[in-house]
């Protein structure tokens, strides 16, 4: 009988806890397949040869360097601020 006590006890603690959803996980692997990877890559190198394009565009405008910097110094002042 003492058997049925103690399982009533942990049902009533059971019943008065506040039940929660549980939160999602995505499962993801360890890393992307040899494929992907290879994809990834050529994908990365397309995208840092734009970059380098759009680099030498805003280089060789003048205007658009000058407002580049002053972008650049305002951000810089405003870090040394907050340090």
């Amino acid at each position: 009988m003492a058997h049925k006590k103690n399982r009533m006890a942990v049902e009533g603690l059971k019943s008065s806890t506040k039940k929660t959803k549980p939160i999602p996980v995505k499962i993801v692997s360890e890393g992307p397949s040899t494929t992907y990877a290879k994809e990834d890559q050529k994908w990365r190198a397309e995208d840092d040869l734009r970059a380098l394009q759009r680099a030498r565009e805003i280089e060789s405008d003048k205007s658009r360097m000058k407002a580049a910097k002053a972008v650049a110094k305002e951000q810089l002042n405003t870090l040394k601020k907050c340090l």
